[in-house]
């Protein structure tokens, strides 16, 4: 096959599994919520395949699933998809110029992007927002959240790291 094929199907695998990890979050009590929360699958989506591809289809996969993150479930739109946005360009470009991608560093970059991106949206939706009661949100959902969100990452990883191997670099 040739490197626009194998590009393109990649692509394609990595859109469908978007939009899969969208409904499949989306569908009421189809997931359960440990300790009062739900994982944020199209978190792991997008820093998984941010760190197999170059930063420009990195950011834009990061920019799609942030949005569909803010319009799915955060109730504030523009913390994930301007977060999530900066984070995979900054994983695919140290990934692939700076650091190798290998399972430890993907371990690594996952623990401070999820982090890093629940505590941006707990800061401006809670904290700035002047929501009462934040910390007990924090504690009963966010942190939760942030936990589950991280260890799904993990066979996220390995499912992208096979689409990219079977389906090639198109570069």
């Amino acid at each position: 096959m040739s490197e626009k094929a194998t590009g393109f199907f990649r692509y394609l695998a990595y859109a469908l599994e978007i939009i899969v990890m969208y409904v499949l979050g989306s569908i009421p009590n189809l997931l359960p919520e440990i300790f009062g929360a739900k994982p944020t699958l199209l978190l792991c989506v997008a820093l998984t395949a941010a760190i197999f591809e170059r930063e420009i289809p990195a950011m834009i996969i990061g920019a799609i699933c942030g949005a569909l993150i803010d319009l799915g479930y955060s109730n504030s739109i523009g913390v994930f998809t301007i977060g999530l946005t900066i984070v995979c360009f900054i994983v695919g470009y140290a990934a692939n110029n700076l650091v190798v991608a290998t399972f430890p560093n993907f371990l690594l970059y996952a623990l401070v992007a999820v982090g890093g991106l629940f505590m941006l949206y707990f800061l401006v939706r809670f904290i700035w927002g002047g929501v009462e009661g934040y910390w007990t949100y924090f504690q009963n959902h966010l942190l939760s959240r942030m936990i589950q969100t991280y260890i799904l990452s993990i066979p996220f990883y390995f499912l992208n790291r096979l689409i990219y191997h079977l389906l090639g670099n198109s570069e």
